[in-house]
């Protein structure tokens, strides 16, 4: 084993005594050294509650300093985490704890009121956590006045603390030294888009950011990074909690994306690296206060999880210059089958329209969809595949057929279902996934092109195209999302628009308009829920 891989728990165990801030929370700023002692504390009480090693540990939490305290005191410990989206329907929860064989719940206190009936029928030790211990008074009091009814339903005998004082440091633990074993479990559409339970080690969640250097340009240290992004994703756990951790920066941890808090947080110095979504920038850029606010003290700003358009990257960087930052967006790549991203643009190697090139370490192929055998030539569309160390290792209880691998000349790639190319340097281009290519009257339709003509449309928030597979008459139904101008007239400009770009069989057969579209927890077009606007 390569000894200079380490655990989650032993990245940051090396910093017990740095004063420096580790999290900005609200108005509250937590250093290493009471970040380690927190850890240390409920590692201590959970190991004696019975969670020793590869004990499997539900966690349902929002961003939350506490949860982050308890995934790595599970992490020390060497328990194996499954991370779960504060929101989840109540039926995912039990399917997911039946899926994994957990035997604890952990959960935010505010949420468990919505499951505590389900949870009757799951045989599993619930306790909770709670954010009022990193809360000022004043927010403690109307925290507790806002959730009375939720806070009703939990058993305080149950509550764990991790700066409670009346623990003692009475068991012995051995900590976890191994980096290779299952340390996390994590949801994901998976490559077929259906759902699975990525299974994943340390060495991956931890890969993306041991090449922080290269993504910087610079040491880490010194900057803080927006933890926005759920850690029930692969993006926001690797890249927004752990790389800063690891490299003795800072996070500006976030329960809700709050773009007002956002550009705060700018103006004190608290934030100089964002990590983001589309979505999350295109609310940035209608919010004033961001707009005004000190631009100059971001240095980079990282968009993955979705395709951004060239638009409003155009629009970002040229807000960024105008205030003489340094700033500007740079767009990357990856799945929860990588952990996050590995491919991106950096300061030094960025092209406009691409998602960067590979991390050190990371291998691409692209091949034909329908025999990955096929290697495509340079710049010809193909399915993505990707090899490297940030490689899952698999999916739970599914059959070898269903895993998402493909071995080539000993070579073990992940086939990611997605659609692009590599030019002759080196840059992914990302079009669309392999399913967003559907066929009418025998023509080849790229959903995501048409999606990417209708962001061109000034007015025009987002776009999402679907395909309606009618068998006497399939066609295209696309959606916008419309904050600013008439209804009628946006329709009008979208299809004098997309008539003079697309062939007859991609021009949408309807168009509707809508306030504001159904999202997923990370930001992205919920077009399932879409379909029945």
């Amino acid at each position: 084993m390569d000894q200079s891989v380490k655990t989650l728990y032993q990245d940051i165990a090396q910093y017990s005594n740095s004063e420096k801030i580790a999290i900005y929370f609200r108005n509250q700023k937590i250093r290493y050294v009471d970040l380690l002692t927190r850890v240390d504390l409920m590692a201590d009480h959970l190991f004696r509650l019975g969670i020793h090693k590869d004990t499997v540990v539900t966690l349902l939490s929002y961003n939350v300093p506490e949860a982050i305290v308890t995934l790595y005191a599970l992490n020390k410990i060497g328990a194996i985490v499954s991370v779960l989206h504060p929101l989840i329907p109540v039926k995912g929860l039990s399917e997911s704890i039946k899926d994994t064989k957990s035997e604890f719940l952990i959960i935010l206190d505010i949420r468990y009121s919505d499951y505590k009936e389900e949870l009757k029928q799951c045989d599993i030790n619930t306790y909770f956590i709670s954010t009022t211990i990193d809360l000022g008074l004043f927010e403690k009091g109307g925290y507790k006045k806002k959730f009375m009814m939720q806070l009703s339903d939990v058993d305080n005998s149950r509550m764990l603390s991790s700066v409670d004082k009346k623990y003692q440091f009475v068991s012995e633990i051995e900590i976890n030294t191994d980096p290779l074993k299952t340390s996390f479990y994590l949801r994901s559409g998976g490559t077929t888009s259906h759902i699975k339970t990525v299974a994943l080690n340390d060495k991956a969640i931890r890969y993306a950011g041991s090449k922080a250097h290269d993504i910087l340009s610079r040491d880490f240290n010194g900057l803080s990074m927006l933890a926005c992004l759920p850690i029930f994703h692969g993006f926001g756990l690797s890249m927004g909690v752990h790389a800063p951790l690891m490299h003795e920066a800072s996070m500006y941890l976030m329960m809700k994306y709050d773009s007002d808090e956002i550009a705060t947080a700018i103006n004190k110095k608290q934030l100089n690296l964002l990590l983001a979504v589309p979505y999350m920038i295109n609310r940035l850029m209608q919010n004033q206060k961001f707009r005004s606010c000190a631009l100059e003290n971001l240095y980079m700003t990282f968009v993955g999880a979705d395709k951004i358009s060239d638009t409003l990257v155009s629009e970002f960087n040229n807000l960024m210059e105008k205030h003489d930052s340094e700033n500007r967006i740079y767009e990357g790549y990856g799945q929860t089958e990588i952990v996050t991203v590995g491919f991106v643009n950096t300061i030094n190697d960025h092209r406009l329209g691409s998602v960067g090139k590979p991390l050190a370490g990371i291998k691409v192929k692209i091949v034909n969809p329908e025999d990955r055998h096929q290697e495509m030539p340079v710049g010809q569309d193909g399915e993505i595949l990707i090899s490297g160390p940030s490689n899952c290792l698999g999916y739970l209880n599914t059959p070898k057929k269903n895993q998402p691998f493909f071995t080539d000349k000993r070579v073990t790639y992940i086939g990611t279902g997605d659609i692009g190319h590599v030019d002759k340097d080196g840059y992914l281009y990302f079009k669309n996934r392999y399913n967003d290519v559907v066929k009418i009257a025998g023509f080849n339709v790229y959903l995501a092109d048409i999606e990417k003509l209708a962001d061109e449309i000034q007015g025009v928030f987002d776009a999402a195209a679907i395909y309606v597979p009618r068998p006497e008459h399939p066609y295209i139904h696309l959606y916008v999302e419309n904050h600013s101008k008439d209804d009628e007239l946006l329709k009008q400009e979208l299809l004098i628009h997309l008539k003079q770009h697309l062939i007859k069989y991609s021009i949408p057969e309807k168009i509707s308009i809508l306030p504001q579209f159904p999202r997923t927890s990370v930001g992205k077009i919920d077009k399932k829920a879409l379909i029945h606007f």
